[in-house]
């Protein structure tokens, strides 16, 4: 497809809601949304920092919870318009969340990586995986079995 004389990317995220996505929130360049944040781990690829703002529909942190954004430099709207060509990517996004649990020395205690994928859980375009440490799950009734 061609738009403006340039070929018109078309998204995954788009062809699986069968149209654009419509995100609540406008995307932010990765250097604005580090703006004023302590940054823990940064190389070509990506930028990790200590992230001050909760989503909505996030838990109220505990004291002492850890929460990280990882966030990749080149722009992919959403984890689910990763493809082959982002394989270096993909690499680098994991190597970043390792950089980061050895930096904090979470590898001695746990934690979890999460992805927000598109409307409701994603609000703004833009892929980005989190770190969660130092509070510990809630343990569900499957965990009894």
């Amino acid at each position: 497809m061609r738009k403006n004389g340039r070929s018109e990317q078309r998204l995954i995220s788009d062809l699986l809601n069968h149209g654009a996505v419509e995100w609540p929130k406008k995307a932010k360049d990765w250097a604005k949304a580090v703006a004023g944040s302590e940054v823990v781990y940064e190389d070509r690829f990506v930028i990790t920092f200590h992230d001050p703002e909760d989503a909505p529909h996030e838990s109220e942190r505990v004291p002492g919870e850890i929460r990280i954004t990882i966030l990749p430099k080149e722009f992919v709207p959403s984890l689910m318009d990763l493809n082959v060509t982002h394989e270096d990517l993909n690499a680098q996004m994991l190597y970043a969340v390792q950089q980061v649990a050895y930096k904090l020395n979470l590898q001695n205690e746990g934690f979890e990586v999460r992805a927000h994928v598109l409307p409701p859980y994603q609000h703004r375009s833009g892929y980005a995986l989190r770190i969660r440490a130092g509070k510990v799950p809630s343990k569900s009734s499957a965990d009894d079995s």
